[in-house]
C-alpha cells in the first residue's frame, strides 16, 4: 500500500461524509447491458448488492489554446439510436462502499452512513480503485469490447458541517472559512439570508494547465433532516498518460491538492475541533 505523504495535513475526526475516486474514458460503444452481468461477477463477492441509475455525462476541464486557464465553451449534441446503457452501482453489505460502472466511467466511492462509520483513508481506497479498474479492463478485453482509454480523472471530497438552530448559514460559512469569507451588510437589508461559494483554481504541470481544483460551499439538507453546509473539493483533469499509471498519478496529485487546499481554506479554530495532527 502506498504510504501517506509525510507533509500532508491529517485530521483524526474530519467532517468528510463522502469520497469519490473516478476515471472517465473513451466510450466503449460495444458494451451493452448484458455485459454488466459479466462485470458484476468480478465484484459480487465484496459488492453483493446492485442498483441501476441513469448514466452521467462526460465532463472535461478545457483550456484556451494559449494555456491561459480560460475554459473553452462547448456545446455537445448526442443522437440516440437506442436506449442508453445504464450506470450500475455495486454496493458492499455495509452500504458504505460502492463501485460505479458505465460505458465511459468507473468510480469508487466511500460514504458515511452511520455516525460510527470511519473513512477508510485514501491509501486503502486507491488500492480498491486500482484493483477494480484492472478487473473492468480484463472483462472488456475478454469480451472483445475494445480498450479502456482514460481521458479525465477526478478526486472529490464532500464534507458536512452542521448548522446549529441559533446560527445562520452565513455565520457557519464564515466560521468554517475564516478570513476568506465575510458576508457584506447592505444597509437596512442587513446580512444575506444564506450564501453559496464557488472557487476554481488551475492545476498545472510544467507550466501547462492539466486540470482544475473546484471548491464549493453551500447550504443543504441531509436525508435525516439535518441542515448543513456542504463543503466540496474536486480535483479533475487529464492524466499525463492514458493508462492505469497515468490515472493513479493524477488521483494522487489531486488528493494532495484537495487535502492541502482544505487545510489552507478552513479556519484553524475548526482544525482543533477536527483533531488536526
Amino acid at each position: 500500500m502506498t504510504p501517506r505523504p509525510p507533509d500532508l495535513p491529517d485530521f483524526t475526526a474530519p467532517p468528510v461524509s463522502e469520497v469519490s475516486l473516478g476515471v472517465q474514458f473513451n466510450s466503449i460503444e460495444q458494451l451493452q447491458a448484458p455485459h454488466l452481468g459479466s462485470i458484476w461477477a468480478e465484484f459480487k463477492s465484496k459488492f453483493p448488492h446492485i442498483e441501476q441509475q441513469p448514466p452521467v455525462e462526460q465532463n472535461f476541464e478545457t483550456f484556451a489554446d494559449k494555456g491561459g486557464g480560460v475554459p473553452v465553451p462547448r456545446m455537445q449534441f448526442q443522437l440516440l439510436s437506442n436506449v442508453p446503457v445504464p450506470r450500475v452501482l455495486f454496493i458492499n453489505d455495509q452500504r458504505t462502499e460502492l463501485l460505479q460502472v458505465q460505458r465511459d466511467h468507473f468510480y469508487h466511492n466511500w460514504r458515511k452512513i452511520g455516525e460510527g462509520d470511519q473513512y477508510p483513508r485514501f491509501e486503502k481506497m486507491i488500492e480498491t480503485f486500482k484493483d477494480g479498474l484492472q478487473r473492468l479492463d480484463s472483462v472488456v478485453s475478454a469480451e472483445g469490447l475494445g480498450t479502456i482509454v482514460p481521458n479525465q480523472c477526478e478526486v472529490t471530497y464532500i464534507n458536512h458541517v452542521p448548522v446549529p438552530a441559533e446560527k445562520s448559514t452565513c455565520e457557519v460559512i464564515e466560521q468554517l472559512l475564516g478570513r476568506w469569507f465575510a458576508p457584506p451588510i447592505l444597509g437596512e437589508l442587513g446580512g444575506p439570508e444564506d450564501a453559496r461559494l464557488l472557487l476554481r483554481y488551475v492545476i498545472r504541470h510544467d507550466d501547462s494547465p492539466i486540470g482544475r481544483l473546484l471548491v464549493s460551499a453551500e447550504p443543504a439538507w441531509k436525508l435525516d433532516g439535518t441542515y448543513i453546509i456542504q463543503l466540496m473539493l474536486t480535483a479533475r483533469g487529464k492524466p499525463r498518460s492514458a493508462d492505469l499509471a497515468g490515472v493513479v498519478d493524477f488521483l494522487n496529485l489531486g488528493r494532495i491538492h484537495v487535502v492541502k487546499s482544505f487545510n489552507s481554506l478552513t479556519n484553524p479554530e475548526m482544525h482543533k475541533l477536527w483533531g488536526k495532527e
